[in-house]
């Protein structure tokens, strides 16, 4: 952590041609492997993000030009890019930054029903979904930022090497999951499920992981998105529901008794009691607004399905970074909730998420 401390401390030092600036945050680390590091400059008061990323597979140079593609729509929710370089090996990107408190966290700490942020999400969720009216065009799958073939893939083999319980996820792989008592199918069988996802009728422009950890505030209440290296067209407007809808699931539940998980008889059983905290539930029923008004008040079982597709895939993928979280304790029922959720296939339409 120390070198690309120094890479981001030289890289705005250099910027700005001056010494006097102070590391006020470290952001928490992201899936992509890029820490961010919030710097004021002592003199002004003004405050730089600065983006270090080496060998990630979205360049930083790529990300800037994504977000050119989200300005014609979301034009004052995007912070100014101010450089971007490469220093002794890192890429490193610099923006203006407004604000240091993430939607997530301001909603977290919260701990209750504030009608202020709820008003900021609502705000989000109606932007995105604009934007996705605004730019339907015809789907290219292979033109998808976030290529779903290659992604599950990848969710698919990381799986395969993650340890739950001192358990290694290959060795049950084909074994029946029971969930508190229920039989599911196994692991593999659910990976295959996910794989039979449908093509969406048209296809959106998104910021490409709208989820409130990417949701900055400034200091007036304003909002904008940051980490763009998703971002584009060609984005299933399906998948970006799962995540408005499954973040909260993801980094949101609270473990009521602690969790077992436990090879016995040739199954895989696990034992969990989780709940929502009740003041989130409102935020999942807004992005669950976003899929209905997407499809005219009557979302198809189609489409319902893929997005319970895309969800299962969301909460199996999240186990792979649970570690780099501090978040181990939720992976049984990270687990669960995947296996869960992608049998509900078999339901009723109105069943689905």
């Amino acid at each position: 952590m120390s070198e690309i401390v120094k890479i981001a401390t030289k890289a705005i030092r250099t910027m700005l041609g001056r010494n006097d600036t102070e590391l006020v945050l470290i952001a928490s680390p992201g899936s992509s492997g890029a820490r961010v590091f919030i710097f004021r400059n002592q003199l002004t008061g003004s405050l730089y993000a600065v983006k270090c990323s080496q060998g990630a597979r979205i360049s930083l140079m790529e990300e800037v030009a994504r977000r050119e593609i989200l300005v014609p729509y979301l034009r004052d929710h995007l912070p100014e890019v101010l450089r971007c370089q490469i220093i002794d090996g890192f890429e490193v990107m610099i923006s203006e930054c407004s604000g240091i408190q993430t939607l997530h966290n301001l909603i977290m700490n919260s701990g209750t029903s504030d009608r202020h942020l709820f008003g900021i999400w609502k705000d989000v969720v109606d932007t995105l979904v604009h934007t996705w009216l605004a730019s339907q065009h015809q789907f290219q799958e292979e033109l998808c930022p976030r290529y779903f073939p290659a992604r599950i893939n990848r969710i698919s083999n990381g799986l395969q090497d993650v340890f739950i319980a001192g358990i290694k996820l290959s060795k049950c792989w084909q074994m029946p999951v029971i969930v508190n008592g229920n039989r599911y199918q196994s692991i593999a069988d659910s990976i295959n499920m996910i794989t039979k996802i449908g093509k969406p009728k048209f296809g959106v422009i998104c910021h490409g992981d709208p989820q409130p950890s990417n949701i900055i505030l400034t200091n007036n209440s304003d909002w904008y998105c940051v980490d763009w290296e998703w971002s584009g067209s060609n984005q299933d407007w399906r998948m970006m529901v799962s995540h408005l809808y499954g973040w909260w699931t993801t980094r949101c539940l609270v473990l009521l008794t602690e969790s077992t998980f436990k090879i016995i008889d040739g199954c895989l059983e696990i034992n969990c009691e989780t709940v929502i905290p009740k003041y989130i539930k409102p935020y999942k029923a807004l992005a669950k607004s976003a899929a209905l008004l997407m499809s005219d008040g009557s979302l198809s079982k189609e489409d319902a399905g893929d997005i319970n597709r895309y969800l299962s895939a969301l909460y199996f993928g999240e186990l792979r970074f649970l570690k780099l979280w501090n978040r181990e304790q939720f992976a049984p029922s990270m687990l669960a909730q995947a296996v869960v959720t992608i049998s509900q296939l078999d339901r009723d339409k109105h069943q689905y998420f």
